[in-house]
């Protein structure tokens, strides 16, 4: 297998390496995100049309016209946008597990990494579709109201939804899955 430039540790090793099998875009957050990035949207190009209607003829306020702008670019990023995002960083995303940590490689930029350790992380939790490819977490997935905690506040309309690494998609989760929990046992201190 070719491996992907990492900047591993000293004495650490590559166990697997892989990349989404599919990209698929929505996630179980968007069942409540997608009706209120509309309404919020609407509402933006509401105010923005009443704003650029009203004024009588004298025409309308520069400041409240301008002051629009930014709700309705957000609201085009929340009703759609992140789709976008989220699509590019897919499909730019790959995913290395050494002996001591998991690794999530690429972004919109392409250049972001994200790491951490297994020691500090709960066990690995997968999906399993028919063709035994899915997706992989640590201790549970987010659900749909766990974009909205304290904790992971504007997550909701990242590309990523937590900040604990999730590896969508990939194939054989399952031989993934039981490689991490090995790493992970291995590594754990022992009781003396």
């Amino acid at each position: 297998m070719h491996h992907a430039v990492v900047d591993l540790l000293p004495g650490e090793r590559v166990l697997w390496e892989g990349r989404p099998a599919r990209h698929r875009l929505f996630r179980p957050a968007d069942a409540l995100l997608i009706p209120f990035s509309i309404m919020w949207c609407g509402f933006a190009v509401f105010w923005e049309a009443s704003v650029l209607t009203a004024g009588g003829g004298t025409g309308p306020s520069l400041f409240l016209a301008l002051w629009g702008i930014p709700f309705i670019l957000i609201g085009l990023y929340m009703a759609g946008g992140r789709f976008v995002v989220r699509a590019i960083t897919s499909r730019r995303t790959r995913y290395v597990i050494t002996d001591r940590r998991v690794l999530v490689i690429g972004g919109l930029s392409n250049k972001g990494t994200t790491s951490a350790y297994l020691s500090s992380l709960p066990p690995p939790v997968i999906t399993v579709g028919p063709d035994g490819s899915g997706s992989l977490t640590f201790g549970a997935f987010s659900g749909i109201w766990d974009a909205f905690n304290r904790k992971n506040r504007w997550r909701a309309w990242a590309s990523e939804p937590t900040s604990t690494p999730v590896l969508w998609h990939i194939p054989e989760v399952r031989r993934v899955r039981d490689i991490i929990a090995n790493s992970q046992a291995e590594n754990r201190p022992s009781a003396d």
